[in-house]
This record gives C-alpha cells, structure tokens and sequence, in this order.
C-alpha cells in the first residue's frame, strides 16, 4: 500500500517538473542567432568548394591581383547568404519574458533582408505558454493562444545592445540600446508609447540625431510614466 502511494507521487512530481522544463526557456541574445547562421554560412562555402577550410579560400574564386575573393566567388557567396537568411530568419526568434499575473510577455526578434531588424511582444496566458523558440509567421495569425501586443524595426542594426524587457510600475517597457522604445499599460491593456518606425519618425535621421529623437520622444515620456505613482 505505502509502496503504491509512493509510486503515484513520485509519477505525479514527475510529470509536474517535465512540465515545468516544458514551459521553460533560457533568455536568448541577438548574438546567439547570429553564431548560429555564421556557422550555417561556413557550412554552406565548405560545401561548395568556395572554401578549402575555415580561412582558405578556394584557389577558383581567389583575385589574383588583390589576393581577396573574386567576383565569381563573393556572388556564390552572397546567393548562399540570401537563401540562408530567407529560410533562418522565416520565423521570429525567441529573446526573453516576463510574467505579470496570469499572462506571460515575450519578446521576438526577427530580420528582413540582411539588416532591417523587427522586435515583437507577445502576449500567452500562463496555461498555454508552451516556450516556443520559433514562432512561425502564418500559423501565428491561426492560433488563438497568443496575442501580437506591440511591434517596431528599425532600418539597418541600430540601437541592439542591451536589449529586453522589463515590468515596473504595472507598465510593461521595450528597451533598445539603452533606450525606452515602448510602454504597454499592463493593467488597462493598451498600448500607451510605440513607434513602429523610429527611423521614419524622426525625419529619416540616423545614429544620435535619430537616437535624441528616442529619448526626447520616448524614452523620457516612458520614464515620466515610470516614477509617477499610480491610482
């Protein structure tokens, strides 16, 4: 009898810390997607004799006058890029969540082209979170368990360090390059600051001209809604 008892809980701890393990996922960075496709990108010029080994190109695609690679061999190069980048970045990649009650907030990335770069918060209730690190672009718009909160890009690799998200306050925040780019208001559920293209926003400007535009713009308003008390 004690034997049985002891049987049913362990099966029952079990199967309560495979879900667990189910429903986790360590934080990802830009970075590690990248390493990932750079080792795609090796793989790939090996396979096609554009590289005898890691550093070495083949002798067909070399410029005899410059000692760099040929025309012949950078466009097998930037055709083997395309089709890698076409079928990697299909999906948004998972970067990081957070909890707030019952729902779980997590943060996407993805790429269009090879620099224009796209960030995603989406919103699962707890019970349906399944850590998923891709998330498929059609099968999104059919299923009914997650919730596209908020989205921005940005033309080219700008403001990608130090990026997450964060709670405070009851306020959900986006931050880039240590700057606030959204603010998600977590107990109305709306959206409050978001600029989908900052870019755009600020007068197609770029580095720290486009940057004080941020802060001036977003970062400073977000940080105005972040320190005053709330009713």
């Amino acid at each position: 009898m004690y034997f049985k008892i002891f049987v049913l809980i362990f099966l029952i701890t079990l199967t309560i810390g495979c879900k667990s393990q189910t429903n986790d996922i360590e934080n990802r960075t830009i970075d590690y997607y990248f390493e990932e496709v750079a080792d795609l990108e090796l793989k790939a010029l090996l396979e096609n004799k554009i590289l005898i080994d890691s550093i070495t190109v083949a002798e067909k695609y070399i410029d005899t006058l410059t000692n760099q690679i040929n025309n012949e061999g950078f466009q097998k190069y930037a055709e083997l890029k395309a089709d890698i980048y076409m079928s990697y970045f299909r999906d948004y990649l998972y970067l990081q969540k957070v909890e707030y009650r019952n729902d779980i907030y997590v943060l996407y990335f993805s790429m269009a082209g090879f620099d224009d770069m796209e960030w995603n918060i989406m919103k699962w209730s707890k019970e349906n979170w399944n850590a998923e690190e891709r998330l498929n672009r059609e099968e999104l718009e059919k299923n009914n368990d997650v919730e596209k909160i908020l989205w921005n890009y940005d033309e080219a690799d700008k403001n990608t360090e130090n990026i997450r998200v964060f709670i405070k306050n009851d306020y959900l925040v986006m931050e880039r390059g240590n700057l606030y780019h959204s603010l998600y208001d977590l107990k109305n559920k709306k959206v409050i600051l978001n600029e989908e293209s900052p870019w755009n926003a600020s007068g197609s400007k770029d580095g720290e001209e486009m940057n004080a535009w941020i802060k001036e713009n977003l970062h400073d308003k977000i940080e105005q809604y972040l320190n005053t008390k709330r009713g």
